[in-house]
């Protein structure tokens, strides 16, 4: 599944230098800075196949440690588990953005009893298209 906002953009407010796995990146106060948020949570450094859909990947509670991979998943100004405030900048529909999203699986697994889809793989991320749905009989 594809994070619900692919591009990010902003404007440095001051230098600072920004830091990857094995480099550092000066930005300048007043350049531009673009995040692909496809690339950067499929980061084979941080997540264990990267590339593949683990549905429980990210359980909060879990004993195996997912749940520390939501400080790497990223919102408009910083980890999933941050809360929105005003000093942060943070999306303040983003814990909504997720009830919506979990509604949305919930109901297509009440709503059919089976689902097919053609998946493509592409260099940056794959492609689903649902081909065809068979309505619950319940």
């Amino acid at each position: 599944m594809n994070p619900p906002v692919e591009f990010q953009y902003g404007r440095a407010r001051r230098d600072i230098v920004v830091e990857s796995h094995d480099a550092a990146y000066e930005v300048r106060k007043g350049e531009m800075v673009f995040g692909y948020q496809p690339l950067a949570t499929r980061d084979e450094r941080v997540f264990d196949r990267a590339g593949e859909f683990i549905p429980d990947r990210f359980v909060v509670g879990a004993d195996d440690g997912s749940s520390r991979l939501l400080e790497h998943v990223v919102w408009s100004n910083g980890p999933e588990p941050g809360t929105p405030a005003e000093g942060n900048k943070q999306c303040p529909g983003k814990d909504m953005v997720v009830a919506v999203g979990r509604m949305m699986v919930a109901e297509l697994f009440r709503r059919y009893d089976t689902f097919a889809a053609d998946v493509k793989e592409l260099p940056i991320e794959p492609v689903v298209t649902f081909t065809s749905l068979t309505r619950s009989s319940g």
